[in-house]
């Protein structure tokens, strides 16, 4: 620093106002003396020693379980010892809690994290599940006690036994209740075992033998209550009890009289987990004497039938019991032509992993909804047989060339892209059936997400395994195109099941297929689907999205059996507003947008059936083999058509070129270097010409011969783009409500990160989509300066370029008609009132048939909820709990 530039100080960046002057510390090299120099620290070498010896000590040693019982009560104030807790249970229950422990470069061995059960967790497993039907008694008449009452102030000392011979034994249990931990006396003998005792009064043992603690089992109801509406937190359960009873004068203490740091968190987990269990198990019995009764009231209405009646059938029991609404009907076989007996959707959802390390469990658990890993194992090994053996002669109800457009566009429907890193996850997703009212019927685990159809398959044979054998099915499905030609290729499923299955595609992912697919699988152009629209499957994954970072790391088998506890409670929910379902889709769905539907036919002034007539006209039109032809044309075509998109941009760039030289006054040796590319970039430009006339589109389409040849290579191209720009739209379509159900509630919230992003993506394609409209629009403006009506080919209309009247314009939807018409045009084709009559008849015939189908589903209802209240008359009858 020179002596004339004033040194700046810490007081010179003082100022009366703004932020004042920016004072940066002068740089300076370190003193290597300092910073390189090793220090040996005074004692540092004997402590590490003392720290090895006693960690040796440790891990030979064998821990001894404490004896010594409390032999007061707690009180606010008091602590209790940690030689009273829990001690039998050894085995960690949250495996994501075990962490793998870097190993430290000293002579001691390092341990290997353990992921599969070991013979004391065996064993562990063993006991829980022998303990668990003997409490079943105790805790239903627990509850019967206790239901609609205020919750019972335990005694100091509990027992269940009124026997004067009895020799009862003492036991000390800390006890966890809302407001308090306490310890408490158990009294048990050879009549009521401890376990039962506790449970008889409410209290949950966390372990199998010889427990030291408890958990109030109204505790437990209210955090299996709390977990059906959030994620499975123990962890933080635990904390909360701690800090609650810290806070009203509670504390647990070790034996030297210190704070303990995590008390209760090992006990809760058993104790959720195990409580969880004899609860199943307690609705399986319930279930089971149930059932026994409705055996008997239905062999008693069979011997009451009519002669020559139709005789009933029914679904079996646990589907009746999921969705009576969907199940509990008696008489089944309507064609699937006209929508069959019972609609069900299909999706599979990849963030639902399991992590390999995480390892697992021993069995404690039989999933209720997800199916055997050797069921669908046996099914994928079916398929790979059958898809070997020459392919079956099919009629296809839809062009070939359609449907593998279809099949490109859904990353769904191709087996060869991998959904998720097979690395780390031994399981890589669900796939899901529900039924019409949003209810999940089963899951199964997607372990090779290279091959989808094996789960979709797995599960429509076992749905159908389980319905009468004249009962019809509708599958929804966001690939059902795709799928419903593999089946009729190959003899994947019995014909007795095709026979009675129908595809259709689910609503939303309707309008990203092909136009002749939707005219077959759209639900909304489909006969008697009703408003049945498949979508359910998304109000399931937003349920069990919580769940998602927890089952990654839990074991694999507490992972199944989180997911199944959602289940069963989403499934319990929609069975009770199954009536209200039925009353919203009523007002909402019915005479909404039946009366919309109604108004449009109005408008119209067009006869029913002649709308009729020639709707039957263009399905068949449109559905035919010579209407995708040019799908054949596709690759060849869209090479011209990208090869002359390039030259176009070259051609604007040497405009732009000559544009800018010709004002800077260039040189003549630069201008005679761009008129060489401009003579080259012409010859190129005719060289297209002759490429595109060599793909000799009136050969391939006879019928065009006559017409002008630019008129045909303009109708094609504005044909390909305007497929472009439906996919384009529709994409921006399906952000744009995504944002929009975000901030009307109907969905989870974005966040501000997601919603930026998904704001940043739709500004950045939507240039794209403009531009690709003004194009087409352009190519619509060059056919009608071309077109002469004797051709007879109806011209394309413009599209507007605003995507609010986009989203709303039905023409984007068709496709361009590229072959001449014999006669007159078709009405459908060319009147747009019989265009929009087309679409209010349909829409009006879904309303009526879907009223139809609420009314058949609220008979199900009555007589399920009738047939329910005679079975319980019945066994409360003989006994009472």
């Amino acid at each position: 620093m020179s002596s004339s530039t004033p040194r700046r100080t810490r007081k010179a960046q003082l100022a009366s106002s703004g932020l004042g002057s920016h004072f940066a510390s002068p740089r300076k090299a370190r003193d290597k003396r300092k910073t390189q120099t090793v220090v040996e620290l005074p004692g540092a070498e004997t402590k590490r020693h003392r720290l090895l010896a006693a960690m040796e000590r440790l891990m030979k040693s064998q821990p001894e379980e404490p004896h010594s019982q409390l032999s007061t009560q707690a009180t606010p104030n008091d602590t209790v010892t940690a030689e009273h807790m829990d001690t039998d249970n050894i085995v960690e229950f949250h495996t994501e809690d075990v962490d793998e422990q870097p190993s430290l470069e000293i002579s001691v061995k390092s341990v290997q994290r353990r992921i599969m059960p070991d013979q004391l967790t065996n064993a562990l497993y063993k006991n829980w599940l022998a303990l668990i039907p003997t409490l079943v008694d105790p805790v239903l008449r627990y509850f019967g006690r206790t239901r609609g009452k205020a919750l019972e102030n335990i005694h100091p000392v509990i027992s269940a036994c009124g026997k004067s011979s009895c020799s009862p034994k003492r036991t000390t249990m800390l006890c966890l209740f809302f407001d308090r931990f306490t310890s408490i006396d158990v009294l048990s003998c050879t009549c009521s075992t401890l376990h039962q005792v506790l449970v008889h009064h409410g209290l949950f043992p966390t372990a199998p033998s010889q427990p030291r603690m408890a958990v109030s089992m109204d505790l437990l109801s209210f955090y299996r209550a709390l977990f059906e509406r959030s994620c499975d937190a123990i962890n933080a359960l635990a904390s909360a009890l701690k800090n609650h009873y810290s806070r009203r004068g509670y504390q647990m203490t070790n034996a030297q009289g210190e704070l303990i740091q995590d008390p209760f968190r090992r006990g809760l987990g058993y104790a959720v987990q195990w409580y969880d269990i004899l609860q199943v198990e307690v609705e399986c019995q319930v279930e089971m004497v149930i059932q026994q009764h409705r055996d008997h009231i239905a062999k008693h209405q069979a011997s009451l039938q009519v002669p020559n009646s139709p005789s009933p059938t029914q679904c079996a029991p646990l589907r009746v019991q999921r969705c009576p609404a969907c199940f509990a009907g008696i008489l089944h076989g309507r064609p699937t032509d006209e929508g069959g007996d019972i609609h069900v959707a299909m999706d599979g959802n990849f963030h639902h992993r399991h992590r390999r390390a995480a390892g697992d469990c021993p069995s404690f658990y039989n999933p209720t909804y997800f199916l055997p890993k050797s069921y669908v194992d046996t099914i994928g090994r079916h398929i790979d047989m059958q898809r070997k053996r020459p392919v079956k002669s099919h009629v296809p109800l839809v062009p070939d060339e359609a449907v593998d457009q279809c099949e490109n566009a859904y990353e769904a429907a191709d087996g060869k892209k991998q959904k998720a890193a097979m690395d780390s996850f031994d399981d890589t997703g669900i796939m899901a059936l529900i039924c019409r009212h949003d209810i999940p019927l089963f899951f199964a685990n997607i372990d090779s997400p290279g091959e989808q159809q094996k789960y979709s398959v797995a599960l429509l044979q076992h749905f159908f395994s389980l319905l009468p054998p004249e009962a019809t099915v509708i599958a929804l499905y966001d690939v059902g195109c795709v799928l419903a030609r593999t089946l009729s290729k190959y003899d994947i499923l019995s014909v007795s099941i095709t026979s009675r299955l129908r595809f259709a595609t689910t609503a939303m992912h309707a309008y990203g297929h092909e136009w002749a697919c939707q005219l077959v699988y759209n639900p909304r152009i489909c006969v008697g689907l009703g408003l049945s629209d498949g979508e359910g499957t998304e109000h399931l994954w937003f349920r069990l999205v919580r769940l998602i970072g927890v089952e990654r790391t839990s074991s694999r088998q507490r992972r199944l059996w989180l997911i199944d506890w959602q289940a069963v409670a989403i499934a319990s929910e929609m069975r009770i507003d199954l009536g209200d379902w039925i009353k919203r889709r009523l007002k909402r769905g019915i005479k909404e947008q039946g009366s919309a539907a109604q108004d449009a036919l109005d408008r119209c002034e067009v006869p029913i059936e002649e709308l009729q007539s020639e709707w039957s006209k263009q399905r068949q039109s449109q559905l035919s083999i010579r209407a995708h032809t040019p799908a054949r044309l596709k690759k060849e075509l869209d090479t011209v058509l990208a090869l002359q998109a390039d030259l176009d941009a070259s051609d604007k760039a040497l405009q732009t070129t000559r544009a800018m030289l010709e004002k800077d006054m260039a040189s003549d040796d630069t201008l005679e270097a761009l008129e060489s590319l401009e003579r080259g970039h012409d010859r190129l430009m005719n060289k297209v010409e002759a490429l595109y006339s060599s793909l000799n589109v009136h050969d391939r389409f006879p019928e065009l011969d006559g017409i002008n040849l630019e008129f045909v290579r303009t109708l094609l191209m504005a044909r390909d783009l305007k497929m472009n720009i439906r996919k384009r739209a529709i994409a921006s379509f399906f952000e744009w409500d995504k944002l929009d159900q975000a901030v009307g509630g109907a969905q989870q919230a974005l966040g501000t990160k997601l919603h930026q992003q998904t704001r940043k993506v739709i500004s950045k394609r939507q240039p794209a989509l403009m531009s690709a409209i003004r194009k087409f629009n352009s190519y619509c403006e060059r056919l009608d300066s071309l077109y002469d009506p004797s051709w007879g080919i109806p011209l394309p209309a413009p599209l507007p370029t605003k995507l609010v009247e986009l989203r709303s314009d039905p023409g984007l939807m068709e496709d361009i008609w590229i072959t001449p018409s014999v006669g007159e045009v078709p009405r459908w084709l060319d009147d747009t009132s019989i265009r929009d009559g087309i679409r209010g008849l349909l829409k009006r015939d879904r309303c009526r048939e879907e009223q139809v189908r609420l009314g058949i589903e609220a008979d199900n209802l009555c007589r399920f909820f009738g047939n329910e209240l005679a079975h319980l008359k019945i066994r409360v009858g003989r006994t009472t709990f």
